[in-house]
C-alpha cells in the first residue's frame, strides 16, 4: 500500500482529491510539497498541515468526501473555482456536509494563468482578490504573505 511521504518540517503537504483540481498550483502558492492525487489505498493518516484540494464539480467534491471520511486527520479543504461562476447547488450542499470533517474551508478564485502551472519561473503572481485569497490561505498555515504586485501603468 502506498504511504504518503511527509514533507520537510514546516512545509505544507498538498494533496489533490482528484486530478486537474489545481494541486500543483496550490502547492506552489503555499511553497508546499505536492503529494499528487489521493488514492483510496493510502493507508497513512494525513500529516498535520495538510491541504486537500478539490474543484467545484460534484465528481471532485465526492472524491474529497471519500478522502475526508477515509483518512485520519482534519486538513484544510481548498476549493479551487473553475471559472463557471457559482458552484451548482448539489456541490454547495456537499461542501456544507464536508465542513465538519475539515480544519477549515477556503476558496481560491479561478485564474486562467494558473491552470497550466507549467512555467519554470513559477505562477503568475496573484493580484486583487486573488492576492487576498492566497494570502488568507497562507495565513492559515502560518506562512508569510506574498508581497503585493505593483500594477504597471500603460
Amino acid at each position: 500500500m502506498p504511504v504518503m511521504q511527509p514533507a520537510s518540517p514546516g512545509r505544507v503537504v498538498v494533496v489533490g482529491a482528484a486530478g486537474g483540481v489545481g494541486t500543483s498550483a496550490v502547492a506552489r502558492m503555499l511553497d508546499g510539497f505536492d503529494a499528487g492525487v489521493w488514492r483510496a489505498d493510502w493507508s497513512s493518516p494525513l500529516p498535520a498541515g495538510t491541504a486537500l484540494i478539490t474543484g467545484v464539480s460534484m465528481q471532485a467534491m465526492e472524491r474529497a468526501r471519500q478522502a475526508l471520511t477515509t483518512l485520519a486527520g482534519r486538513p484544510v479543504l481548498v476549493v479551487v473555482s473553475d471559472g463557471r461562476g457559482r458552484p451548482p447547488a448539489d456541490a454547495r450542499a456537499l461542501l456544507t456536509m464536508l465542513r465538519p470533517l475539515t480544519r477549515e474551508v477556503r476558496t481560491l478564485p479561478y485564474i486562467p494563468a494558473w491552470r497550466a502551472c507549467a512555467s519554470p519561473g513559477g505562477l503568475t503572481p496573484p493580484v486583487g482578490g486573488a492576492w487576498e485569497a492566497v494570502n488568507e490561505l497562507r495565513a492559515v498555515f502560518g506562512l508569510a504573505p506574498i508581497p503585493a504586485q505593483k500594477r504597471r501603468r500603460r
